[in-house]
């Protein structure tokens, strides 16, 4: 896994300068919403509700500073149950 994290954090370093707005998306099962919107009660962000109303897509912008922030923010969604971060 520590391969993966590293690879991942070049990948970002070679594709932005820091700082930077950074796109995020997510999609979660909406009953887990609220858990999202608790943990990044202080980041702005745009949802939208799938057709059955079972998912919700999230979108967040947020300017970042470093590969190792923008891991950070995937780091602290990954703790909602189901959230998918594309």
């Amino acid at each position: 896994m520590p391969e993966k994290r590293e690879r991942f954090r070049q990948t970002l370093d070679a594709h932005h300068q820091w700082p930077c707005p950074y796109i995020y998306k997510f999609i979660m099962p909406s009953e887990n919403l609220h858990l999202f919107a608790e943990i990044f009660h202080d980041s702005p962000f745009e949802k939208r509700q799938s057709k059955s109303g079972k998912y919700t897509s999230v979108t967040m912008v947020s300017t970042m500073c470093s590969a190792d922030e923008v891991m950070a923010v995937y780091e602290k969604a990954a703790s909602v149950p189901g959230l998918m971060s594309l």
